[in-house]
Parts: structure tokens; C-alpha cells; sequence
């Protein structure tokens, strides 16, 4: 605010010396030019007096017997004028003189004025009278009768009385001017002040609007040129506005696009910083969320291959792609690092896209077609032998035989276990299985279940318990599907089981749905294998020891969802695992 009263200040100053040196040209030169108008003027006027004189007294010089009256006449005709009227003769003898004695006048031939009033009929000098001891301006015309000269009327007027009337009039433009400078000062004080108020206006608005309020508007104080500024400040706040929203949008629309792509994206500016990476970028590099941003890169991802990408895009200024394995979060990555360019900054753009779960599915199936076919493999080699020992005289030993066929039936049931399996996760994933659906209690169905499985578990040494509260709520499922779960916990539970463990089936109200748990104190699941245990195809070491095709964990995961659930697994290895799903509960009657 300081600097807009200097600024006005400043102005209205610098108007003051203009108007003032401007008033003091102006002053000097009506005083020039009124000095000389009026003394111009008062010469003219002399010569008509002197003229006027010179008429009225050429008619006594006619009648030599009148002149006595001259000096009558004389004074009253310098009375009439207010100045000093003289009359002198051809030869320069003084007949009458307003202010003395015509005797104490002496000879006026020898004058100026006289002469050239004789030589030229108008004579004018400025000079000290010695009669008078005064400076007079004269001025003397010839008096002429019947056209020859025959004396000279002369009028004086002190030149003191011209000087004062001169500073009079000097006095009246000197205080016309310092009016008209004092009125034009408080005028430019009042439109300087008016002027910088609107200024002010648009500055403060200006720093309002540059701080971030994009509504800031202002209004002209006058309506001069400040009201066509305000109006384009207006119009361009307006459109900054505009601008500023367009852009934020489009940011937003980017962030989103960004925060919510699957692909890792991060932006390199100039000298190797971080300027962009989005959340996607941040989990697969592990990076402080965007504390990231504006940090080297080469210092903040501690990776060489990636590295060397980026590296190489800066110095070829070509798109480079690359498969990278990174060795801290065990994840491969596809990399994609294209150079940028056009605003003057170069850039590298890093793109990253997960292939873990890719390789990992590749990874899978193939473990899968390797367990499948030793699954395969074994039942076939196994049948090939006994039909070849059927074959060579065992179908002549009844007892042998009946024993061949009771294991050729056994291997044909893994088989068709195993096809079944596959058929029916096929399915499940497919979402072809439709539920029929009914009201099912789950405190029956795991007791039905645990009875099934209980002859097992005795033979194996195993305790298998069920702990079941009172008043447990039925459910909305299919019962065979459910039934197929817990067969599956269960006939997990005790391959993993040793002899003298004990397996729990628990059920419980969890809010609106029921959760079903089976426990074991088994060997345990690594935290590696933990992850994957649901995945489709996906067998941990341990399972190959005691067969299957690791099927029956997918096929679980996927009843349990179609059912509206979910299914869960806490493990630890050595210690025992604790898998669970819940299922909603079916709706209360009216």
C-alpha cells in the first residue's frame, strides 16, 4: 500500500512542476506581451492626444491675439489627458506647458521628439526631464496650419505611472496563474488520487488473484481508461479462470487415469529427477509414496537393469523395452522407457507392467502338466502291469485275479476322481454351475461330514473334534456344494496330519454370515506357498508327496464365491493350518 501512496505522490508532483513551469512560461510570456500591447497601446493613445492637441491649438496660432488664452487651454486639455501637454513653436520657444513656467522651460529645439515631429510629423523619445526630474515617454506631433508646420503639440506621461500600471497587470496574471496552478493542482491531486485507487483496485486484485481466488473481480472508480482496464482484467480473470478449471480437470481425469492403472508409470525429467509416479509405480518399486517425486532416480530406484533403461533412452533418444527381473520384490517386469520431448525439457517416460502373475501362471500350468502327467503316468503304468500279468496266466489263479481287478478298479476311480476334478473346476471358473440353492444347516452337515471322515481318522491316530454353539443359523447354499468344501478341508487336513494330531471343525455366527473352520495341527504351509494355496493348477512341494492334483483348494475358493463368501487360511509352518469360509445367512421369515 506504501508503494501505491509513493507512486500517487509521485505523480501528482511531477503533474505540480509541470503545471507550475507551465503557469511561469505562460506568465512570462502575457507578461512580455502585455507589456508590450500596452505600451504599444498607450503610444497609439498619446499620438491621437498629441494629435487631438495639435488640432485644437492650431487655431490660435491663426489668431495671434487668442494666444494668450494658451495656457487656458492647455491646462484643461492636460487635465483632460492625465498627462503633460507642452506647446512649442516652429523655432523650439515653449508658448504653454501643463506642469511649468514656459519661460523655465528653455529652448526644445534640440529634442528628439521635437526634431523628428518636424522632420517626419511624429516624434517619441524616453528620457529624464531636467525641468521635472522626471523619466517621461513622449510623444509629439507637428502643428500645422494650411499644411505648414508651424509648431509642435507634445504629451508626456511619466513613465513611473506606466511601470505601476504595467506591474498592476503583471500582479493580476501572476495571481490569475497561481489560481489557475492551485486549482489544477487540487484538480490532478483528485484525479491522481482517483486514478491510483482504481490501480490499486486492479494491483490488489491482481495479487488476490495471483494467491489462487479465480473469483476475484474489481470495479472501475472512474470512467476513464482505468474502467477499460478493469473491464480487461475482468475478461482476463474470467478466462484464467476458465483456463485454471479446464486444467484441473484434465488433471484430475490424468490423476485418476493414473492412480488407477494397473501399469507402473514414472516420468524422468532432466539430471536423472523423478517428476511423476504413480501408485502402481510406487507398490512395484516400493517406493515412500510421493516423497519419491523430485528425488534422483538412479539414487531412489537401486536397480541397474532399470537403470541402464533409462540411461540408455536419455543418450539414444529412442524407445527401449526390456524384461526385468527385480530381485528384492521377486516380481518380472515388462519396461518400456520412451524418451520425451517438445517443451524444451528432455525426459524419459518408464512404463511398467507385472508379469509376476504371468510367469507364475506359466510357472503353474506347467507344474500342473508335470503332476498331471506323473498323476497319469503312475495309474496307466500301474494298470499296463496288471493287465500284462492278467494276461500272462495270473486269470488262471482266481484269487490273483480278483485281486488284479479289485486294484485295476481303484486306479480307474483316481482316474475319474482326477477328471471329475478338472471337469468341475472348469466349470466353476467358467461360471457355468448354476446353485440350487436351499436352506442348509451347517451344524448337521458338519457332523455328517465328520462322520464320514472319522473311521479315517482313527486309523490314522488322529483326533478329529467338533465344536458347535447352540442356536446356530441355517444358511442360503447348495448342500452337496458345501458338503464338497468340507470334504475337501477335511480330506486335506488329515493327509497333512501326522499320527497323533488333532483336527477341529468349528462353527460360529460372524454378523450375517456363518464361518465354518477347520484346524489342524499338521506340518503347515511356508509363507512362500501361503499366497498361492487357492490359485488354479497351483501344487506346493508338499502335496506331491501324498498325490493329488492340487485342485481341491481352486475348487473350494470357487464354491465358497459362488456362494456369496469368502474362504481364508492362516498357517504356519510346522505348526498347523487353520483354513475357513463363511457363507450368508438365509433370511429371516416374516
Amino acid at each position: 500500500m506504501t508503494r501505491f501512496h509513493s507512486l500517487q505522490w509521485r505523480i501528482v508532483l511531477a503533474y505540480t512542476a509541470l503545471i507550475f513551469i507551465s503557469m511561469g512560461m505562460v506568465s512570462l510570456y502575457l507578461v512580455d506581451f502585455v507589456r508590450g500591447t500596452y505600451l504599444s497601446n498607450l503610444e497609439d493613445q498619446l499620438e491621437k492626444e498629441a494629435g487631438l492637441v495639435a488640432e485644437t491649438i492650431a487655431g490660435y496660432f491663426r489668431d495671434p491675439l487668442d494666444q494668450d488664452d494658451l495656457p487656458v487651454i492647455t491646462e484643461r486639455l492636460g487635465a483632460l489627458t492625465g498627462a503633460r501637454v507642452t506647446i512649442i513653436t516652429r523655432n523650439g520657444m515653449v508658448l504653454a506647458d501643463t506642469w511649468q513656467d514656459p519661460s523655465s522651460t528653455g529652448d526644445q529645439a534640440g529634442r528628439p521628439e521635437f526634431q523628428d515631429a518636424i522632420r517626419t510629423g511624429l516624434g517619441r523619445s524616453t528620457r529624464v526631464s531636467g525641468v521635472v526630474g522626471q523619466e517621461l515617454l513622449y510623444t509629439a506631433v507637428p502643428i500645422r496650419v494650411d499644411g505648414a508646420a508651424v509648431g509642435v503639440a507634445r504629451i508626456g506621461v511619466p513613465t513611473s505611472q506606466v511601470q505601476a500600471n504595467v506591474n498592476r497587470i503583471m500582479a493580476t496574471i501572476a495571481l490569475s496563474a497561481l489560481a489557475v496552478a492551485f486549482l489544477s493542482l487540487g484538480l490532478g491531486y483528485y484525479l491522481a488520487r482517483r486514478t491510483s485507487r482504481s490501480i490499486r483496485a486492479v494491483t490488489e486484485a491482481a495479487r488476490r488473484l495471483a494467491g489462487g481466488d479465480l473469483e476475484q473481480r474489481v470495479e472501475a472508480l472512474t470512467a476513464d481508461e482505468t474502467q477499460e482496464l478493469a473491464a480487461a482484467f475482468n475478461r482476463m480473470a474470467a478466462a484464467l479462470r476458465d483456463e485454471v478449471h479446464g486444467l484441473s480437470a484434465e488433471r484430475n481425469k490424468l490423476s485418476a487415469v493414473l492412480d488407477t492403472m494397473a501399469d507402473g508409470v514414472v516420468v524422468i525429467r532432466a539430471e536423472g529427477r523423478i517428476e511423476l509416479v504413480n501408485r502402481a509405480a510406487q507398490e512395484l518399486l516400493q517406493l515412500a509414496g510421493q516423497d519419491a517425486v523430485g528425488g534422483r532416480f538412479m539414487e531412489t530406484v537401486r536397480d541397474h537393469e532399470l537403470q541402464r533403461l533409462v540411461s540408455r533412452s536419455f543418450e539414444t533418444a529412442r524407445q527401449h523395452h526390456d524384461e526385468v527381473e527385480l530381485l528384492h520384490t521377486r516380481r518380472f517386469l515388462s519396461v518400456v522407457a520412451t524418451p520425451l520431448s517438445g517443451d524444451g525439457s528432455p525426459g524419459v517416460l518408464l512404463t511398467l507392467h507385472d508379469l509376476t502373475g504371468i510367469r507364475q501362471m506359466d510357472t503353474t500350468r506347467r507344474e500342473f502338466v508335470s503332476n498331471v502327467s506323473h498323476e497319469l503316468r503312475t495309474p496307466l503304468a500301474s494298470l499296463k502291469a496288471m493287465v500284462e500279468t492278467l494276461e500272462s496266466g495270473a486269470l488262471d489263479e482266481p484269487q490273483a485275479a480278483r485281486d488284479f481287478v479289485r486294484r485295476i478298479h481303484g486306479e480307474i476311480e483316481r482316474l475319474g476322481g482326477m477328471a471329475g476334478d478338472l471337469l468341475e473346476l472348469s466349470r466353476l471358473e467358467s461360471g457355468q454351475v448354476s446353485l440350487h440353492t436351499a436352506l442348509v444347516d451347517l451344524g448337521l452337515l458338519v457332523l455328517e461330514v465328520q462322520g464320514q471322515f472319522q473311521p479315517r481318522a482313527e486309523a490314522k491316530g488322529i483326533v478329529l473334534e467338533v465344536s458347535l454353539p447352540g442356536g446356530l443359523p441355517r444358511v442360503l447354499g447348495e448342500p452337496d456344494k458345501l458338503r464338497q468344501v468340507l470334504i475337501n478341508l477335511l480330506d486335506n487336513a488329515l493327509k497333512f496330519t501326522a499320527q497323533g494330531g488333532r483336527i477341529v471343525v468349528a462353527a460360529s455366527e460372524e454378523g450375517r454370515c456363518v464361518e465354518v473352520s477347520v484346524r489342524d495341527t499338521g506340518i503347515g504351509i511356508s509363507q512362500e506357498h501361503l499366497p498361492h494355496v487357492f490359485e488354479r493348477f497351483y501344487k506346493a512341494d508338499r502335496s506331491r508327496r501324498d498325490g493329488g492334483t492340487g485342485l481341491g483348494l481352486s475348487i473350494v475358493k470357487h464354491i465358497v464365491q459362488a456362494h456369496g463368501g469368502e474362504v481364508r487360511v492362516v498357517s504356519r509352518e510346522g505348526e498347523g493350518s487353520t483354513f475357513s469360509f463363511t457363507v450368508p445367512k438365509a433370511p429371516s421369515g416374516p
